[in-house]
């Protein structure tokens, strides 16, 4: 188990909780560690000096025991208050969200039916009108990510899985990037062993992961290669993206999936983004009863990668038909 630096500075740690340092719960519980060493040794000292008069090893006892009880109800207390503003918090984002997504809604398609009507629009207001709605889609996808948070915290997310080829699934996803890839001046691969796993995944989450995890790479890479990879490893499908890009600084590389986590680099570069896409990717694949994760070199590029249980058809007979194809989901 590895102990960061940064986690030994208790300062810091209740800066990041923005409550004093008396009401911080690492500093109470690094005070109630002290208090538990001075008492054992006080008692035992009393013990020994006062041992023929049983009734002062009562009382030193019962004092000890008394302040400890003070001492832990009072870090109880400061880990109630963190966790009452947590989900007050969650509870605004999400009240929040459904307030803005109506709106959003309603601008978006006030604007699509603008477009449609004022047809032969040129020049500099064709071009404000679609800034505004790239704008717009921008503020829909954000309360999408900050609703779909939600329901992870709130243990609300529904997943409705179906049987899907690997193979074909990505296959379709880098046909619709490549054209997009090609317009930054990127090549797009993709690399499969041609062995056709299946998976039992949501479709739509799953089509999310991928599309996030390929649009960070093709983001964050001015020049060369991204490569989807596909196989089957031990009981799973792993799914690679592989990219030459900036890469990610060994400093961040621990907060990566953290909720609005963003690294100083995707700051300095000034790249779009929330904070939430790949807190989201490691919710959704374990949701899935997946794995996730990622090696990266700063400045010379990332691959990240997630599994998902393999459907064995020589086994799990029972998920596929005559011809060797799964079952539809019903």
């Amino acid at each position: 188990m590895v102990i960061s630096l940064k986690s030994l500075n208790i300062l810091a740690q209740c800066k990041q909780y923005r409550v004093s340092i008396w009401t911080c719960p690492p500093f109470l519980f690094i005070v109630m560690g002290i208090i538990n060493i001075a008492g054992m040794i006080g008692t035992s000292f009393v013990a020994q000096r006062f041992s023929e008069d049983p009734s002062v090893i009562v009382l030193s006892v019962s004092m000890m025991t008394v302040f400890l009880f003070v001492v832990g109800n009072s870090v109880v207390s400061s880990f109630q208050r963190l966790a009452d503003v947590s989900r007050m918090k969650s509870e605004f984002v999400n009240i929040v969200s459904h307030q803005l997504r109506s709106p959003l809604s309603a601008i978006k398609w006030q604007l699509e039916i603008m477009l449609e009507r004022v047809k032969t629009l040129t020049g500099e207001a064709a071009e404000t009108i679609g800034t505004i709605r790239d704008q717009n889609e921008r503020m829909i996808a954000l309360v999408n990510d900050l609703l779909e948070v939600s329901r992870i915290e709130d243990d609300r997310l529904i997943l409705r899985s179906i049987y899907i080829n690997m193979d074909d699934f990505l296959g379709r996803i880098v046909k619709e990037y490549d054209p997009l890839a090609k317009q930054k001046g990127l090549s797009m691969k993709f690399d499969t062993k041609d062995e056709r796993p299946w998976v039992f995944a949501d479709e739509s989450k799953l089509r999310w992961i991928t599309e996030n995890l390929i649009d960070n790479a093709t983001r964050y890479t001015k020049e060369g290669v991204v490569t989807i990879r596909v196989q089957k490893e031990k009981g799973h499908v792993r799914v690679e993206i592989e990219d030459s890009g900036i890469g990610i600084p060994i400093m961040d590389q621990g907060r990566i999936f953290t909720k609005f986590f963003r690294s100083d680099t995707a700051v300095r570069l000034r790249a779009e983004g929330t904070g939430l896409g790949l807190y989201l990717v490691k919710s959704l694949v374990e949701a899935m009863s997946g794995e996730v994760g990622f090696a990266s070199l700063e400045g010379k590029g990332s691959t990240f990668w997630f599994l998902l249980p393999l459907v064995r058809k020589g086994t799990e007979t029972s998920n596929t038909n005559d011809n060797n194809e799964p079952k539809k989901n019903i």
